[in-house]
């Protein structure tokens, strides 16, 4: 259990960082843009492209981040007014059902990327498959966090826990 919380420690702090590589990317590239276009009166044809597939990534590599802690907006007023007794076999079903439509994307998202049809983009003359790995690269990571969130909820079951489902689904309430 231990060498499978360093892993998500690890992805984790991979995924962050990698998050904050988008963000600052976009950021640099579209200032960029910014100013070639109104102070030189030339613009960059090529930002627009870096930023569109740098958001791309940064979606779905955050939407791992935010997995990690089970933080997606949510709408916790059925889980909360069950009992504290069944609430965690809800939960636990709620992940076991996310786990799986994960899986689905990776397939799909698999399948999509090694396909033929890819286009290329006009300005860097990159393939789109590349920007298309995102969603299946994304929701692998997804399914990592999804499962450890869903061995703590085991765990914490098993050990009879019941502090750590009175607050799951509140994020900031945890």
């Amino acid at each position: 259990m231990a060498g499978f919380q360093k892993l998500i420690e690890w992805l984790d702090g991979l995924s962050r960082y990698t998050v904050v590589v988008f963000v600052i990317t976009i950021t640099v590239v579209m200032l960029a843009q910014v100013f070639f276009r109104y102070v030189i009166n030339s613009s960059l044809q090529w930002s627009e492209e870096i930023s569109i597939w740098a958001l791309i990534w940064m979606v779905f590599v955050g939407s791992a981040v935010i997995m990690r802690d089970w933080a997606h907006i949510n709408i916790p007023t059925f889980t909360n007014l069950l009992p504290i007794k069944i609430r965690p076999y809800f939960l636990i079903f709620s992940k076991i059902a996310t786990i799986l439509f994960l899986l689905t994307v990776i397939w799909f998202g698999f399948k999509v990327f090694n396909q033929t049809f890819h286009a290329r983009s006009p300005s860097l003359n990159l393939s789109t498959r590349w920007a298309k790995l995102a969603i299946p690269v994304g929701a692998v990571l997804m399914t990592v966090f999804a499962a450890n969130a869903m061995l703590l909820d085991l765990i914490n079951l098993r050990r009879g826990n019941d502090a750590h489902f009175e607050n799951q689904g509140n994020p900031g309430l945890e």
